[in-house]
This record gives structure tokens, C-alpha cells and sequence, in this order.
């Protein structure tokens, strides 16, 4: 199965600039193209949560630290027995 193409206008220094990352890392511009666009989307998504956190109300944090505040008791989960070496 082939996947649709299509072809977006950019500046050739933007042309450029996506083929050297391409080149550099071994891929496509179109691939470079959905990294950062991901990239792009998490930021915006991180964004909106702080602006959201930032906003919250009292009675919200108060409910968001009494979550937190019961997983503690996860923090001693018994892997202390087994510490990880590398």
C-alpha cells in the first residue's frame, strides 16, 4: 500500500534547511516534516495543561495534592530491595 503525497510551498531556505536534517538524521523530509509537527502538538498540548494548572482553582489543587499525597505509599514499592546496576 502506497501512501498519498502531496506537495506544500515552502521557501527554498526551508526546503534546505529540511533536507540537511533529513540527511543528517537518515530519513525523509516527510519524515522530518511529522517529527516536528508532533514535536509541534505535545508542545501545545504541555502549553495548554500549565496555562490550565496555572488557572486552577484552590479547591482543584487541593484535590490534585491529596492524589498526589496518596501515592506515596508507592514510593516504597519494594524495588529498593533490588536497586537497578547498570
Amino acid at each position: 500500500m502506497s501512501l498519498a503525497t502531496t506537495t506544500i510551498k515552502v521557501s527554498p531556505e526551508v526546503r534546505d534547511r529540511l533536507n540537511a536534517l533529513a540527511s543528517e538524521s537518515g530519513s525523509t523530509a516527510g519524515s522530518v516534516v511529522e517529527e516536528l509537527l508532533e514535536a509541534y502538538i505535545w508542545r501545545q498540548k504541555m502549553d495548554l495543561a500549565k496555562k490550565q494548572m496555572r488557572e486552577a482553582s484552590p479547591e482543584v489543587w487541593n484535590e490534585y495534592l491529596a492524589e498526589i499525597a496518596s501515592l506515596d505509599g508507592s514510593l516504597s514499592d519494594g524495588l529498593e530491595e533490588n536497586p537497578w546496576h547498570p
